[in-house]
């Protein structure tokens, strides 16, 4: 029919000019023949043209609708960072459950593909040296999510590299999470972070040679077993957590950086009195980190070492046992730290994608299996209450219960220098204790 419609309508076009050639003479007979001629050949494939123009758009758009699924897919893709432990390729039952998870999630979600790339804990080209130089220099390499220790939590948070939580679309906020696991997502009351893994100083022990350690930290420095902890940490977390467990503070009532006397005297005369019963040896001036403590203590035959709790959970020693840290006048404080999930600001990967995977890599069930498995403190209820070890369960409730977040960073790099150059002096004997104390509290006066 759009043929025939098309020859009817060309020869009423053609009848006038036909009329103009008559009158004109015979010298336009040969220039109408060839009017005519153009005419029957336009005719002859003006309907293939028409129908070959829609097959030609036709394959056009299947071309461009391609182009646009591969573009989306693509644009899919969701990126983690983790650290080696957690590295989902890896040949532990760790890795193995963590990447069934992540198969898992692809399965629900088949509009995502997730890639992983593993970034060492910390130092040049680690974890938060990484999120820090993307933010800067190349934005759109950032991940969707990334997992960071808490100190690194706070640093990323405060450098406005990770972007705050909302609650109201996020499902795995605050479900059943452990008071102490609950306090490490938050920086400042604002929401960074969902825990994934926990940790906290903790005291090893062998029962063999102490059925019942001291439980007091004045009873600890007078017995004369060694004690291994790292006296030469710049950080000095030992050394201030005694502190704070015995009432000091911190900051004072403007924030700023401060120590009280009277707590700081009896923690260092904690120090002075393992020097001399032996508690505090020489060689805790040279440990600068838990695991130089750690490793010495496996060495020996005797004596306690202070640890990350997941040094213990890790590679359980027969004939070792683990227990919260002693108290001060009935109180006990333990410092806590744990590895979260955030979500690095300026992402140029879907939000919505991110928000999903983290969903599901927070679910309580895998999270449990997760954290016994990688050997961590459970950062929910449902972990713990799965613990089948009861007096190790016993220990984790103890251990968590008294557990709060590490120092602001600010405030230890304040601290820290004064705390620790005067607890190596105390260990090795140059100086009195009470002067020490004195001459520390004055320096922030």
């Amino acid at each position: 029919m759009i043929k025939q419609k098309r020859r009817y309508f060309s020869f009423l076009f053609v009848l006038p000019l036909l009329v103009v050639f008559l009158l004109a003479g015979c010298q336009l007979q040969d220039q109408f023949n060839a009017a005519m001629s153009r005419l029957a050949a336009t005719q002859s494939v003006a309907g293939p043209t028409l129908e070959a123009t829609k097959a030609a758009t036709s394959e056009a758009t299947v071309i461009a609708t391609a182009a646009q699924t591969a573009t989306a897919v693509a644009n899919s893709t969701l990126v983690l960072w983790v650290p080696p432990q957690f590295d989902p390729n890896g040949e532990t039952l760790t890795g193995k459950l963590f990447n069934q998870r992540l198969q898992q999630f692809e399965a629900s979600f088949p509009e995502y593909t997730v890639e992983v790339r593993l970034k060492s804990e910390n130092g040049r080209g680690g974890l938060l040296d990484s999120l820090s130089n993307a933010s800067l220099a190349a934005p759109a390499t950032l991940p969707s999510l990334v997992l960071l220790q808490y100190r690194d939590l706070e640093s990323a948070s405060l450098k406005g590299l990770i972007v705050p939580l909302d609650e109201d679309t996020l499902n795995v906020i605050g479900q059943n999470w452990l008071p102490y696991a609950g306090q490490l997502s938050e920086i400042q009351h604002n929401l960074f972070g969902v825990p994934f893994a926990g940790d906290a100083l903790a005291l090893v022990y062998r029962p063999a040679q102490t059925p019942y350690p001291p439980s007091t930290w004045q009873e600890l420095s007078t017995q004369n077993l060694p004690i291994l902890f790292p006296a030469a940490d710049p950080d000095t977390l030992v050394v201030i957590n005694i502190y704070q467990t015995a009432g000091g503070s911190l900051t004072d009532e403007n924030g700023e950086p401060h120590l009280d006397t009277d707590p700081l005297l009896k923690t260092f005369s904690y120090f002075s009195n393992g020097a001399q019963s032996g508690a505090f040896p020489i060689w805790d001036t040279q440990l600068a980190d838990f695991s130089s403590s750690w490793s010495l203590y496996q060495q020996q035959s005797s004596g306690y070492a202070i640890v990350w709790a997941s040094q213990y959970l890790q590679g359980q020693l027969p004939g070792n046992e683990l227990t919260s840290l002693p108290e001060i006048n009935g109180q006990k404080i333990t410092y806590a730290q744990g590895w979260l999930w955030a979500i690095p600001q300026g992402s140029s990967q879907s939000l919505e994608g991110a928000r999903h995977l983290l969903d599901y890599l927070s679910e309580p069930e895998f999270v449990d299996q997760i954290d016994q498995l990688a050997g961590y403190l459970p950062v929910y209820q449902s972990g713990l209450d799965a613990q089948t070890n009861p007096d190790l369960k016993a220990t984790l409730s103890e251990l968590m219960n008294s557990a709060q977040p590490l120092p602001a960073g600010s405030t230890i790099n304040s601290i820290s220098p004064i705390m620790e150059s005067s607890t190596l002096q105390i260990i090795k004997q140059q100086i009195d204790y009470i002067q020490a104390a004195n001459a520390a509290a004055n320096q922030f006066k």
